[in-house]
């Protein structure tokens, strides 16, 4: 077998159907200024528009994360908490929620489907979950969209 070499249409056409299946945030999301701690975040809670706390390896989500009333945007991915609390629902302006490859929780926490606002959720990454967990996430939030590696 002889290997031809790939045009650069063939590379872009590939590179462009890998890359269309990332999340289309909320376009607030892109201008708002990022804070990469709870720490930080709490400090002013009140400014904060989003949240990226991503590959920190934390085991829990402080419940104060209620007090950041105003935030929009936030990046849970690739973390070690099995659970979220409670106090998630009290996020009354958040509408993305990143939970990619969080891969200590079983199933899509209920309290997700509280939280009034939500209108994106990822979920990509969970090789260890069967097809019916996110069909689960589906039917508990028929409103949100919901993104998955099976799309």
């Amino acid at each position: 077998m002889t290997m031809r070499p790939i045009s650069l249409s063939a590379v872009l056409a590939l590179s462009l159907i890998c890359f269309s299946h990332s999340p289309v945030e909320v376009e607030h999301c892109d201008d708002a200024d990022t804070y990469y701690s709870m720490e930080e975040a709490l400090k002013e809670p009140e400014k904060v528009v989003k949240l990226d706390i991503a590959m920190l390896k934390l085991t829990s989500i402080d419940p104060s994360i209620a007090k950041l009333v105003n935030l929009e945007c936030l990046d849970l991915s690739f973390n070690r908490f099995s659970t979220l609390p409670p106090e998630m629902a009290e996020l009354k302006k958040l509408r993305v929620l990143n939970l990619t490859g969080t891969r200590f929780l079983a199933k899509v926490p209920a309290v997700v489907a509280k939280i009034p606002n939500l209108e994106e959720l990822d979920i990509r990454d969970h090789p260890e979950w069967k097809g019916t967990q996110f069909e689960d996430a589906k039917r508990l939030l028929p409103n949100v969209k919901v993104i998955t590696a099976n799309e």
